[in-house]
């Protein structure tokens, strides 16, 4: 049975009343009523009106939930969805468009089996297999349809380290251009064999960071995906337009707008010329008139940047989308800023001599190793955000040669007496760096907490 066979079946399945279903209408309702949930449920086109209720029921009613558990398509997207509350609430309202594509390259077989897709974002969910490899990953690459040109998109994957036949996600997120009709995806496979070697207690740390790791695997196979997306899907979304100035930390920063999509929310900023700091971070979360807490997001693409500044200028979120959300408000309780005068920082290599750090990071060490480098800071730890980079991908010589950081390594610090971790370790190395100075490129300048939040309604 193929992916949309299975649909069909889930369609038929949910026709059926599963046990325990008509009492459990009655106590959803009464329990929706309580709660103030004012959910609506949109599903996919041709189901019936009885099936909003079913997804609604879904969240409360075990009887439901156990049949849900019945139906493949349902079950297996599911436990792939879950680092995403957007997703999750995207799959249980069945605004899911099913694929059937799978090609085979030698031993290692790939298929799309599933798209989560709307205005701004597409969420590719695949699978790799093999009977002769037993750890494999993918070198994704974005394209328009044609194949020849890059598609104007950022893009994420998750599930590294997954075991063969397991769903990996790919979000291809567009910022100033809207999803097109198709897309072509094309995925280099190889064997995974450095997250073996990367255990072995007799490891050297110095052969993990080693210019060998940055040459090009050993490709095995290559798939090359046209995907094809339904009309319906890439239309959905809208937005909330605000233009509203506040003052956050004696910066001026106006939210321009909240775009609401399936997948996901954006909180669109613009920022003051005469700003004496860049904004590189906010912290805020969505609130609902009814009191319902929708947070920032905190893996993936979580902001995208301008290409006039440093600046952070677009914030990702859980979506409203699938509830009854006309009336929203944006709640910003603090923001992390890069000082003008502190876009780059000094460090001797040799003696630990250096300039500014990153608010709640102090130098650690350093060490030669081959032509280069290895740079060990050390950084507050934070709830939210436990191992946070402390540095950009560039760094600079003495005449402003410019050089990229293309990999990066954290580590938990020791526990304080009641067990809970206080600070991490950053570790990165600088490649073909013979120098005894550097200036490195610091992600940001400092925290700013709100002392009151600020809140701005959304009509």
């Amino acid at each position: 049975m193929n992916r949309r066979d299975e649909f069909e079946a889930m369609i038929g399945e949910l026709d059926r009343c599963p046990p325990g279903l008509d009492a459990a209408v009655d106590r959803a309702h009464k329990k929706r009523r309580k709660r103030m949930l004012r959910m609506v449920v949109r599903p996919a086109a041709g189901l019936a009106a009885c099936f909003a209720v079913f997804v609604l029921l879904v969240n409360f009613c075990a009887p439901v939930a156990y049949a849900c558990s019945q139906i493949p398509v349902l079950k297996e997207l599911a436990a792939a969805v879950t680092f995403s509350r957007s997703l999750t609430d995207a799959v249980e309202n069945e605004y899911v468009q099913p694929m059937d594509l799978s090609q085979t390259d030698g031993d290692i077989t790939a298929e799309v089996a599933y798209l989560i897709v709307d205005q701004k974002q597409v969420n590719v969910f695949y699978q790799l297999d093999s009977d002769k490899y037993k750890s494999l990953e993918a070198d994704p690459e974005v394209l328009n349809c044609d194949g020849k040109r890059p598609a104007s998109c950022s893009y994420h994957s998750t599930g590294f380290g997954l075991e063969n036949g397991e769903l990996r996600c790919l979000s291809i997120d567009f910022v100033d251009d809207n999803v097109p009709g198709s897309l072509r995806i094309k995925l280099d496979v190889y064997t995974n064999s450095i997250i073996h070697e990367q255990v072995a207690p007799d490891r050297a740390v110095e052969d993990i960071y080693s210019e060998k790791i940055y040459e090009e695997p050993d490709y095995l196979a290559h798939f090359d995906f046209l995907l094809e997306f339904d009309p319906k899907f890439t239309a959905a979304g809208k937005v909330f337009p605000v233009n509203q100035t506040v003052i956050l930390d004696g910066q001026a920063i106006t939210i321009a707008d909240i775009e609401v999509y399936p997948t996901h929310m954006r909180v669109d900023i613009e920022e003051s010329a005469d700003n004496t700091a860049w904004l590189k971070g906010l912290d805020f979360y969505i609130e609902t008139d009814w009191g319902m807490k929708f947070d920032a997001a905190s893996s993936g693409i979580i902001s995208t940047g301008s290409a006039d500044s440093p600046s952070m200028v677009s914030y990702r979120a859980d979506s409203t989308y699938f509830y009854e959300a006309d009336h929203i408000k944006l709640v910003i309780t603090g923001a992390k800023w890069l000082r003008k005068d502190m876009q780059t920082t000094y460090l001797n290599l040799v003696t630990g001599e250096h300039g500014e750090l990153p608010e709640g990071a102090a130098f650690d060490s350093t060490r030669k190793q081959g032509s280069g480098w290895i740079v060990k800071f050390r950084a507050v730890w934070k709830e939210g955000i436990p191992m946070h980079q402390l540095f950009g991908h560039l760094f600079y010589d003495a005449d402003g040669n410019e050089y990229e950081i293309n990999q990066w390594s954290s580590t938990y610090g020791e526990e304080d007496e009641e067990g809970c971790i206080t600070f991490f370790y950053n570790e990165f190395p600088l490649l073909n760096f013979p120098y005894d100075e550097v200036w490195l490129s610091p992600q940001y300048s400092h925290n700013w907490t709100a002392e009151d939040m600020i809140v701005i309604a959304v009509e």
